[in-house]
């Protein structure tokens, strides 16, 4: 029964299967140098990238912030302007405050930082001689006044500087990390202290404002008051005793009603001037939106003011934005899709910000405006029913007028001048909302890690990354390494597994043995393989009665001759009469194998100068192995291999001979094995462990089923036997004989 290759789709690549620890192991194993490479490379690179960087010492400081702990006449003014934000937007607007460009130049002033070469050079650790260190120049003075330097400074602050909020708490962490103990610890206090300064100082001015514009109101309404009080004098002195005990009627109870409803007007008017004039002096990022507007009437302007938190959640949306732009953009650089969007997005968000900060102004002129109308309207109303009572020339009644009407100016000009003289105290102390918890110490230890630190985790991180390029390199290596999946692709048997053998090494020593290499050492795992091959060539039903095999290969390299050469040995050695015919005319390495005459041979018996008989040789070892060398390489080889006077040679070969071996060149080179193969009654393909694609074996795999040729199986060569998997089928070899 003729047993063919079968016919069938085979991909280059190979199949996607689980990864086995075995697997895994076998990959490490096979790529050990490029492992050992990389970890190795990887210590060392961050061994010396943390040397080069040095110590760095991290110092860390706290404060309190408690927003909305001032006096009540703070409050007031903070209600009205809005500013009784929540915690969250405080803190935030905190720490945008401490990686403020003023903030930060301030304590570079204070510092000297500019000049401080640990501060300015970070900490590097130069590899130039110390003899060369001294004799260079001095570096001149620099100072903050030179963009280029402020720049440098502010943003190695920057850098460097750390500012959190502990979690549900009022605690903000401030962290400088830097190449001295010392000098992180004097850049986190002397942060905190100008923070705190900074704050005072801003609230302070923004008071004062408020307490100036007060003064220049009091003018007016002392006048007013004064006015009030003459009057009522004036007529007092007119009505004489009558004025002690007043007649207290529904219209005098009226006009009182009328005048508080202007007193308030007017109270409410100031304060709503007072908060349009201050957040028209506020720096664009600290006006804030009001919880409720205020307005006349209880909240006239309500209706007009900007959604609750809009203002404050469009500030954190850019706080959250812009910690992501200050975390990928050191990574991955400007030009980063995400980076892109990211800038994008900050610009927008600002953009809205700014239309919000100045909606928010605009409401606030706009409940001015209604303040002013409402009071104008009450003063109206007030006015026209005086004028009314004043109609009736009721003295007494005129009386009780301008009676109430002073008591309620007096009241009103002694809660503002109270309210004046508390913002005098109170300018200096609202900055009492943030204060310092903790100082930082110098640091004891450094808060890098050392460079055997380092070393080990680059080694770490190099090991995983080299065994992540591995198991990359071996999905991409399409080379067979493994006999089942070449069974799979061929649908052949194995006939042997041929292990890697150590001539080559060994080769000065053995330079006096002639002939095939299982010769050199019976009882070598070599020499055991190819008997195991012979017992599979006489019990397999489909070569039990071939008597001329082709031995081939995909590709040169792969160990055809060699195969062909100890496979008619051993066939020799089992005492059946054998030739061995070397039909690879274009590189004919069998006669230099056995070292035999290899002047004339097979080219010549083909071409009628000799005949089988004279270019025949017999080993000088094995009598029953006769060797036809290629002989003299011909024009067209191809030509000669499929004229009849190869048939006839073949003929004749049968009949003298046992087994004939015909060692063919590579199948994917010429067109020669498919002409050998038709002259013989089958072939055995050899494949090297580690050298024939799936590709090279696909095609092969073709090329024999369309010239419809019979393959016994094929020989696995050159297998490592420390493999784990072949363990079982050479490992047995390596058993010393009479143990």
């Amino acid at each position: 029964m003729q047993q063919l290759i079968r016919s069938k789709q085979v991909s280059a690549a190979p199949e996607a299967r689980d990864l086995s620890l075995t697997d895994l192991w076998l990959v490490i194993r096979k790529r050990r140098v490029l492992l050992v490479c990389l970890a190795l490379g990887a210590g060392l690179l961050a061994a010396g990238m943390g040397y080069a960087r040095g110590r760095w010492y991290t110092a860390t400081g706290e404060v309190r912030v408690q927003p909305d702990t001032g006096s009540e006449f703070k409050q007031s003014i903070s209600a009205a302007l809005g500013s009784s934000s929540s915690l969250d937007v405080v803190i935030e607007s905190d720490i945008r405050i401490l990686q403020s460009t003023k903030l930060l130049t301030s304590v570079a002033e204070k510092l000297d930082l500019a000049n401080n070469p640990v501060f300015m050079n970070g900490g590097q650790r130069s590899l130039t001689p110390a003899f060369f260190r001294a004799r260079r120049a001095a570096i001149p003075h620099r100072s903050l006044d030179d963009p280029l330097v402020r720049d440098a400074v502010v943003g190695n602050l920057r850098g460097h500087l750390t500012a959190v909020r502990v979690p549900r708490t009022q605690m903000l962490t401030i962290s400088y990390t830097s190449p001295s103990a010392k000098l992180s610890a004097q850049i986190v206090n002397a942060l905190e202290n100008e923070f705190i300064e900074n704050n005072f100082s801003t609230h302070f001015n923004t008071t004062q404002q408020v307490s100036k514009w007060l003064t220049g109101q009091m003018d007016d309404l002392r006048t007013v008051v004064q006015n009030s009080q003459n009057k009522m004098v004036d007529l007092q002195r007119k009505l004489g005793v009558m004025a002690l005990d007043p007649d207290h009627s529904l219209l005098v109870q009226e006009i009182g009603a009328l005048q508080k409803n202007l007193s308030d007007a007017t109270e409410e008017r100031v304060i709503a001037e007072a908060r349009y004039r201050i957040l028209k002096s506020l720096p664009p990022d600290q006006v804030q939106e009001s919880s409720v507007a205020p307005g006349v009437a209880g909240g006239v302007g309500g209706s007009m003011g900007a959604p609750q938190g809009l203002l404050a959640s469009l500030r954190s949306q850019r706080a959250s934005n812009e910690a992501d732009l200050a975390r990928l953009q050191p990574v991955y650089g400007p030009n980063y899709p995400q980076v892109k969007q990211l800038r994008a997005q900050e610009d927008a968000l600002n953009k809205e910000i700014g239309e919000q900060e100045q909606r928010v102004v605009e409401q606030a002129n706009d409940t001015l405006s209604m303040a002013e109308a409402a009071e104008t309207k009450a003063q109206g109303l007030l006015d026209e029913r005086i004028h009314e009572v004043y109609g009736q020339r009721d003295d007494l009644v005129q009386y009780m007028l301008l009676s109430q009407e002073y008591d309620s100016n007096r009241k009103m000009y002694e809660s503002i001048v109270g309210r004046l003289r508390e913002a005098t105290v109170d300018a200096g102390l609202d900055a009492a909302d943030i204060s310092v918890v903790d100082f930082a110490s110098v640091p004891l230890g450094p808060s890098s890690s050392s460079p055997m630190k380092l070393g080990i985790v680059g080694m770490f991180f190099g090991f995983f990354g080299g065994l992540t390029l591995a198991l990359l390199l071996e999905k991409m290596d399409t080379r067979l390494r493994d006999v089942h999946e070449i069974q799979e692709i061929l649908g052949l048997p194995s006939l042997a597994m041929i292990p890697q053998s150590h001539w080559k090494s060994r080769a000065s020593e053995l330079e006096w043995v002639a002939g095939p290499e299982l010769l050199r050492d019976p009882r070598s795992p070599f020499s055991e393989s190819f008997r195991a091959l012979r017992t599979s060539m006489r019990l397999s039903t489909t070569s039990r009665e071939s008597k001329v095999i082709a031995v081939t290969s995909c590709q040169p390299a792969e160990g055809k001759s060699t195969v062909s050469v100890n496979m008619a040995a051993v066939l020799a050695q089992g005492g059946k009469k054998v030739a061995l015919v070397d039909t690879d005319m274009r590189r004919p390495s069998v006669y230099k194998r056995l070292r035999l005459e290899g002047g004339k041979g097979l080219s010549e018996v083909l071409t009628g100068y000799y005949t089988l008989d004279e270019v025949t040789q017999t080993h000088e070892t094995l009598t029953t192995l006769d060797v036809i060398p290629s002989g003299t390489v011909p024009p067209l080889p191809a030509d000669l291999l499929a004229s009849d006077q190869m048939t006839e040679v073949v003929r004749q070969l049968r009949e003298h001979y046992d087994y004939v071996i015909f060692d063919t060149p590579p199948l994917l080179s010429v067109t020669d094995p498919a002409i050998v193969a038709s002259q013989a009654d089958g072939m055995v393909l050899v494949i090297r462990q580690g050298y024939c694609t799936r590709r090279m074996l696909a095609r092969a795999a073709e090329i024999l089923h369309e010239l419809d040729v019979k393959v016994y199986g094929f020989v696995f060569n050159g297998v490592d036997a420390s493999l784990p998997e072949y363990y079982g089928y050479l490992g047995y070899y390596t058993y010393e004989y009479g143990k």
